[in-house]
């Protein structure tokens, strides 16, 4: 067998894009494995402004965080993530957005819960108690403001 059919990964499909954020988040900015989304990239003003919807989300940047594969080496890396509203990845996908809804709060934490070498999860607000006790049984560390 050859080098390249040994290491050839297949991509991991999240469950909640708002969770895959979280692992995006460490990933661009912590650990910069990975290239984040950059809107200044495109000169056309008018075009950045056409790509914001009603809401003001970004819609390249979820397109691009949305299309990015994460293969099973990253999901590796991660050690840490954090639970917050003010992560540079949210700014990313929507710009001035002030964490005052949820509309960013995963709804499936599975994806999390199951990372493999996830060790510690600081929340800046309490993680539903279903979540916690996942994490703790897995022997990560939730630390929450």
């Amino acid at each position: 067998m050859d080098e390249a059919s040994t290491t050839t990964e297949e991509p991991i499909e999240f469950a909640d894009f708002n969770a895959k954020l979280l692992v995006l988040d460490v990933l661009c900015y912590d650990l910069d494995v990975i290239e984040p989304y950059d809107g200044d990239a495109d000169d056309d003003e008018d075009a950045v402004a056409d790509d914001e919807d009603v809401d003001g989300q970004d819609d390249r940047a979820r397109e691009y965080y949305d299309d990015l594969d994460l293969l099973p080496s990253h999901l590796d890396l991660v050690t840490e993530v954090t639970v917050d509203t003010d992560l540079e990845i949210l700014q990313d996908l929507h710009p001035g957005w002030d964490g005052s809804d949820d509309r960013y709060d995963p709804q499936n934490w599975d994806d999390l819960v199951d990372l493999p070498s996830l060790k510690v999860v600081y929340a800046a607000a309490p993680l539903p108690a279903h979540v916690s006790d996942a994490l703790a049984a897995k022997g990560v560390e939730v630390r929450s403001a």
